[in-house]
């Protein structure tokens, strides 16, 4: 229970045991003080502690960690070139932020769904939200990217309604379809540092699984530039990710499988491969193993994933001669816990931030990296608890502007949406979650995230949902 709370109980029986001393309060004395004494506009969640033993996976819907399906990795905005994108990119094509999120909303009293327009409410960092919309129904708004505080887009890929491509120009108050593209299923957008802007799922008309957005005319256009094969073993059916570093390399892996696909810099073709591990290059026998994000740095690629039931791991760059995609791979959780990561960002080769689900214990997942990625030691776990923030959950999507991280979620068992701010590189954080007059969540489970440069941030949520933080 947070603090917030364990003062809130306090003023609560204060307040029972000077009314039972008072022989002349009158009713509506009685109800002001009752409010009074009941809400203080800065908690930070009711959902603590009371879903222990709920490990049925029950977090993600159709999306809970095997990876497999429509799953986990709808990831955007990697290399950010445009005029307002600040820190959500690192250096190359690393940041812009999106998200995946899953799961029905059903046994809440506190959804937030009767908060419309500019219903906005106070927060602990004096900010506000204001509830919005988008126009990706399902559980998920797949690709995220933004250009600028006014500009930007939404790729829908989730659920039986996922399909289609749609604009922003007023900062996300209204979106406008782009027709040609309603029949692909877009799971991740991002723009290279040369302007072009590519996006990675699967075009159902003609069988694309990675294509650019033509923006030249005034109608949006779809151009393919990958088809997969009828290889079984090397084929990416739909692609998840899309990396582009600084010199031009494509890197795409798969929603529903373990395989990739390269576009080395200045080739016209993608190459299929079967794993993304280095091992093929001493010849050893080497698996491939689902990812849930990838992103390109100083012109390598890195990753996170792992499958429900087993440790959350990390995929980095591999120094072995030849090695271009190619990664190595470290666990950051202990063996004996099974966990899934689905965002990465990196300060450095050797810092960075890595988040998703601990499923093993319920809570969000949090490793920071101070030094060689190789070294298990040098992923420190960070518990929000030490934070003060108590609930069970877990982590989507983060966007990151300097030292400051934003970061959503969901938590357990109710799949509300939080959000989570650090102003240290993670190492502390602050719940800033929309709340309702009750002071518990408002929001449904929550998916994607951009943090602009004046400090306005954009969340999407499950079932159309858009959440805008007004600093």
């Amino acid at each position: 229970m947070t603090t917030n709370r364990w003062m809130k109980l306090g003023l609560v029986a204060f307040a029972m045991f000077w009314t039972a001393g008072c022989q002349t309060m009158t009713g509506d004395d009685g109800g002001n003080n009752g409010g009074d004494s009941s809400q203080d506009g800065s908690n930070t969640g009711d959902n603590t502690g009371d879903n222990t033993g709920d490990n049925s996976g029950d977090n993600t819907g159709d999306n809970t960690g095997d990876n497999t399906g429509d799953n986990t990795g709808d990831n955007t905005g990697d290399d950010n070139t445009g005029d307002n994108t600040g820190d959500n990119t690192g250096t190359d094509d690393q940041g812009g932020n999106t998200g995946d999120t899953p799961d029905d909303n059903t046994g809440d009293d506190n959804t937030g769904d009767d908060m419309t327009g500019d219903d906005m409410m106070d927060q602990p960092v004096s900010g506000t939200w204001t509830k919005m919309s988008q126009p990706c129904g399902g559980t998920r708004a797949n690709a995220f990217w933004f250009d600028s505080r006014m500009d930007g887009y939404v790729g829908c890929g989730d659920n039986a309604e996922g399909f289609g491509l749609f604009v922003t120009e007023d900062g996300g108050e209204t979106w406008e379809s782009q027709p040609l593209f309603n029949g692909a299923r877009i799971n991740d957008i991002r723009r290279a540092p040369s302007g072009t802007l590519y996006a990675t799922g699967t075009d159902t008309v003609d069988s694309y699984e990675v294509f650019e957005i033509d923006e030249s005319g005034p109608v949006r256009q779809l151009v393919g530039l990958y088809q997969s094969s009828l290889n079984a073993f090397s084929a990416v059916s739909q692609g998840e990710n899309i990396a582009v570093t600084e010199d031009g390399q494509l890197f795409v892996d798969s929603l529903t499988g373990v395989q990739t696909a390269y576009r080395a810099a200045g080739a016209s073709e993608f190459v299929e491969h079967e794993t993304h591990l280095d091992g093929v290059l001493t010849g050893g026998s080497t698996p491939g193993e689902q990812m849930s994000r990838v992103i390109g740095y100083n012109n390598r690629f890195w990753g996170v994933g792992s499958v429900i039931n087993r440790p959350g791991t990390v995929y980095y760059p591999s120094d072995e001669p030849g090695a271009t995609y190619h990664m190595k791979k470290v666990e950051v959780q202990p063996s004996t816990r099974d966990g899934e990561l689905h965002d990465i960002y990196l300060w450095s080769e050797t810092e960075g931030l890595v988040v998703g689900f601990d499923q093993s214990l319920r809570y969000p997942l949090i490793h920071k990296l101070s030094g060689e990625p190789g070294d298990p030691a040098n992923w420190a776990k960070i518990d929000l608890f030490n934070s003060g923030i108590e609930y069970q959950g877990g982590a989507w999507k983060m966007a990151v502007r300097g030292d400051e991280v934003v970061l959503v979620g969901q938590t357990f068992p109710n799949n509300h949406g939080f959000v989570v701010y650090s102003m240290d590189r993670g190492m502390t954080w602050t719940d800033i979650s929309p709340l309702d007059e009750d002071d518990d969540f408002a929001a449904n489970l929550m998916s994607n995230v951009w943090y602009f440069d004046d400090g306005t941030i954009l969340v999407a949520a499950e079932g159309g949902e858009m959440w805008r933080y007004n600093p």
